[in-house]
């Protein structure tokens, strides 16, 4: 594990480095571990859990991307929801673009989150950036 510092407002902390995988290291991982592909992807789910509970939107995107993929190989990853719902708020389009992918993929109709996605729904669809707008009309379509 790799540790660094960094300053932030003038004090100096020393801070964990939670982004040790990124998508293309996971995909890997389960590809060279297939005699202990639960065991990886057991450590691989609890790493993203570290990720998600950050206050860094960029950590909680990544570890979303994740379990996007973890979820294609049939994992669940409906504990992540209010996750997902937070990156689906972000401010910038490539975050936003994530959790809607994620959002149209593991929530279904009995998601106790629907309320908040779809009003997240609704103010992108009004939103003067084109872009957002077209993001959640495609949003809609899952």
């Amino acid at each position: 594990k790799q540790w660094y510092q960094r300053r932030v407002r003038g004090e100096r902390r020393v801070a964990f480095r939670m982004f040790e995988k990124n998508l293309h290291d996971l995909v890997r991982g389960i590809r060279t571990n297939k005699n202990n592909e639960s065991k990886f992807i057991a450590s691989c789910i609890e790493e993203i859990r570290n990720e998600i509970k950050t206050d860094n939107m960029s950590l909680k995107m990544h570890g979303i991307i994740k379990l996007v993929y973890l979820q294609m190989l049939g994992y669940d990853m409906s504990w992540a929801n209010f996750t997902t719902i937070e990156v689906m708020s972000a401010s910038k389009f490539t975050y936003k673009r994530v959790g809607y992918l994620a959002a149209s993929q593991s929530f279904h109709e009995n998601t106790d989150l629907l309320m908040l996605a779809t009003n997240m729904i609704r103010k992108d669809l009004c939103s003067v950036n084109q872009y957002e707008s077209s993001l959640a009309l495609s949003g809609t379509d899952t």
